[in-house]
Order: C-alpha cells, then sequence, then structure tokens
C-alpha cells in the first residue's frame, strides 16, 4: 500500500505540479472546478455531492459550504473547508502573529486571560491564565464596554465621535504595536506591556508532576497535533519518565486536533507497552479508494511510560479530532475517564489539496479504534462535569477540571458536585448516516 502522511484538520498535500512551465490557471472558476473534481473522487459522501456548477460560486469557501453532506436537515459534514494555502501552512508550522493568548468572561462580566503560549508577546510580558483585566491602554473593562454599547448605539448619528471600545483599543495590523495590560494576579495589581509581534504557538502549554494522595501524577495541558508537536512531547515524557510517573492527567479541552502521526505518537507515549503490536488507529476511505486504508501499529518509544493504568482526560465542546482519535485509541487498554463536558464529535479525517493559493480540505476518511470502534459523531459523553476554571492558571490544583480530574484518579468515581446527569438517549450513527459503505466490522457504518 502506498505510504503517505495522514492528519485529521488537514491532511497529506496533493501538491498541484506545471508540465513544461505552463502557467497554471488560477482563475476562481478554474479553482473551483478542479476542487470539485477532488471531491467527487475522494470525498467520503462523494456519492451524495449535489449537482452544481462550480464556476458560479465566486469563491471556494462557498461552494464548499454548498456541497457539504446532509441527511435531511441534519448537516452531517460539519468539518470540511477551504483556506488560503499560506494560512494552512503556518497553522501546522505553528507560525502565528498578534499577542499569543486569548481572554473570557465570568458570570459577572468580569474578563480573565484564559490561555497564554510561551514564548508569545504575551508570554514574555509575564502574563498568564488566571489574571483579571483591569484595563488595556489605559481604558477599563467597564469603559471599553460601556463605550462599545454607545458605538453601536450611535454610529449612524451625524456628529457621531467613536470612543474608545474594543475594537480600537489598540490597532491589531501594527506590528510592533504596544499594548499595556493592567491586571489583577492573586490579589495583586501589575502593569506589564506586550509588543504584536509574530511567534511560534507552541503544542504543550504547561506541564508539570503532583504528588497527589501520594501518587506522581503527570499533568499535560496539549493544544494542537502540529508538526512541532513530536519534539514537545518528547521532551514532556522523557520527564515523566524520569520521574516515574503513575497516573496521567491529559488536558485537552481546547484541543481541535491536527495530525494523526502526533496522535500515534500520544498514545504510544501513554501506554507503549500495552498497545505494541496492535492496531490501535484504523482509516478507512471511500469505496472509490480502498487501497489507502491504512493501519498503524501500537509501539513502544524511547519515552514511552510504563504502567500507566489510568488517565483522565479533561475534555470540553472543543475537544476533536486528533484530540478524540486518542480517546478513542487508548480507551481499550488503560481506564480513561473524560473530565468536563461533551467533546466536539469528529471521528473522521481529512485530506487536503492545494490548488494555486488556495487549499481544500474536505473529509475523506473515517477512523476507529482496535476494537473496530469509532461511532462518536455526537461526541463522546463526560464522565464527572466539570467547569473550565480560567481563573486558575493550568496545573493550578485549586484550578476545577484538575481537582476533579485528580479526585476520580483517585476515588474511581466523581466528587458529589461533579455527577453527569443522565442524558436522553443519543441517536446512533446509523440512523444519522444510512448510507453504504465497504469499510472494516463494526466500524462499516453504512456512510
Amino acid at each position: 500500500m502506498r505510504k503517505t502522511s495522514v492528519l485529521l484538520f488537514l491532511v497529506f498535500l496533493f501538491i498541484v505540479s506545471c508540465e513544461n512551465h505552463v502557467m497554471p490557471d488560477c482563475s476562481q472558476d478554474s479553482v473551483n472546478r478542479q476542487a470539485f473534481a477532488y471531491l467527487k473522487e475522494w470525498y467520503l459522501w462523494y456519492e451524495y455531492l449535489p449537482a452544481v456548477n462550480p464556476a458560479s460560486y465566486d469563491s471556494l469557501d462557498k461552494m464548499i459550504a454548498a456541497v457539504k453532506y446532509r441527511e435531511g436537515d441534519v448537516l452531517v459534514d460539519r468539518f470540511s473547508y477551504a483556506v488560503k494555502k499560506e494560512e494552512h501552512d503556518n497553522y501546522y508550522a505553528g507560525k502565528r502573529y498578534g499577542m499569543g493568548m486569548s481572554m473570557q468572561r465570568d458570570e459577572e462580566n468580569a474578563v480573565y486571560i484564559s490561555l497564554v503560549y510561551p514564548e508569545s508577546p504575551a508570554g514574555v510580558a509575564g502574563l498568564r491564565r488566571g489574571q483579571r483585566l483591569i484595563a488595556m491602554n489605559g481604558v477599563t473593562v467597564e469603559e471599553l464596554d460601556e463605550n462599545g454599547a454607545y458605538n453601536r448605539e450611535h454610529r449612524n448619528d451625524e456628529d457621531f465621535e467613536e470612543k474608545t471600545d474594543w475594537n480600537n483599543v489598540y490597532n491589531a495590523e501594527n506590528k510592533g504595536e504596544a499594548v499595556v495590560f493592567k491586571v489583577l494576579d492573586e490579589g495583586n495589581e501589575l502593569e506589564t506591556t506586550l509588543y504584536l509581534d509574530d511567534y511560534i504557538g507552541k503544542s504543550v502549554l504547561a506541564y508539570k508532576v503532583l504528588d497527589h494522595d501520594g501518587v506522581k501524577t503527570g499533568y499535560l495541558h496539549f493544544k494542537s497535533f502540529i508538526t512541532s508537536s513530536e519534539d514537545e512531547l518528547n521532551e514532556v515524557f522523557a520527564y515523566f519518565k524520569k520521574e516515574n510517573v503513575e497516573r496521567l492527567v491529559l488536558d485537552l479541552r481546547y484541543n481541535g486536533g491536527g495530525l494523526v502521526k502526533i496522535a500515534r505518537q500520544l498514545v504510544n507515549l501513554i501506554a507503549g507497552d500495552k498497545v505494541k503490536g496492535d492496531e490501535i488507529i484504523k482509516l478507512i476511505y471511500n469505496n472509490k479508494h480502498q487501497e489507502q486504508n491504512t493501519s498503524y501499529k501500537g509501539e513502544v518509544l524511547k519515552n514511552s511510560l510504563s504502567g500507566i493504568n489510568k488517565v483522565a482526560v479533561i475534555v470540553s465542546s472543543g475537544t476533536a479530532s486528533a484530540s478524540e482519535m486518542v480517546i478513542n485509541s487508548l480507551t481499550p487498554y488503560v481506564e480513561v475517564s473524560l473530565i468536563g463536558e461533551t467533546t466536539y464529535g469528529k471521528p473522521v479525517g481529512m485530506n487536503s489539496k492545494d490548488i494555486c493559493d488556495q487549499t481544500i480540505v474536505p473529509i475523506t476518511f473515517k477512523y476507529a479504534n482496535s476494537q473496530d470502534y469509532g461511532d462518536f459523531f455526537l461526541g463522546m459523553e463526560a464522565d464527572c462535569a466539570a467547569s473550565d476554571d480560567f481563573k486558575h492558571d493550568f496545573g493550578d490544583e485549586r484550578e476545577e477540571e484538575l481537582a476533579v480530574s485528580l479526585y476520580r484518579l483517585s476515588n474511581g468515581k466523581c466528587p458529589s458536585n461533579a455527577e453527569v446527569k443522565s442524558f436522553e438517549k443519543r441517536k446512533t450513527i446509523e440512523e444519522l448516516i444510512p448510507i453504504q459503505l465497504k469499510g472494516m466490522g463494526k466500524i462499516d457504518y453504512t456512510f
């Protein structure tokens, strides 16, 4: 079988070559037609593509949106998309621009820093998750909110003068622009300045070893499955192995997926001795390309842990794709507990295609674990309910989801305030996608 490099958000690249140095036709009509031809060949649900004229769409993303697979009123394909090639390449290279942070509001409308990339402008400035924002460039959060409401209400007034709000408190397009932050950190006011710039977005945002109830427990916050993840994970697990961790908390709450090869590496690092030789990840293509079906076997890596029997995985509605693949692949071998809320539900992956300066990223395969299971289009339900406690930093044992994870690992049950209520029975994938596709065993979900 021909070897390929596979990912879940964006998979292997099909390079458009130009023979005899003839320049390709990169008009939007041509790009759309090439993309539609690719869909007819590789799209998982190719038989159900609607009859459209690709040239009638003025952008590739509009065409993709129009042809994505539906089953009645249900949009089954929530995933396929198109993007500029440069953006696609930069994402997997970890290339980012801006502050390198995100913020969230609590129930009282206060603003907290919820994520900071190490070595980003925000990270260099000393900002971190859990800090409460007081002011930006001398304008308080309350003023920014009030001014924003004023601007929206009076924008069409004849004598309107725009006030400083969230949209103009700094110029995001001005590389090198200084942004002054005043934050409250553990009761202390701090002021620092960051400068908008390019940075590399790390996959690992935090890791440490906790001594919980006398058991060494590794904690890892893993943000994305990208090219640089391989070295980052090796560094983390070398440390965990040196420290002889016995349990693991894997934090995937913001991880939307990425490269399959990194998912495979992570499974092997966690449970290499248990998965060795088994087909831990299976990829199944449409009936035009069964020769592409691939099984990845587990193996013991240099930094694989031994003796890990319990893993708590922190998840959210944003936990998807390769993250779910790791959970699904580990489940037959170790006791996996999900902490947080139901995951996104994406047991399928993509093969991307570059067309001139654009990239089409459609669903081209489904995946399953060693037990031929991959039925979670509606997401994976949490074992213990917990909220994203962005008032505490990653790895802080006071943080709610980490605290619940540690309790579950120690006691084999949820804290009394974290029990997940019973849910209405979910529809199965067979009910959602009643279409025939040749596959393998129980994962032949007739799509």
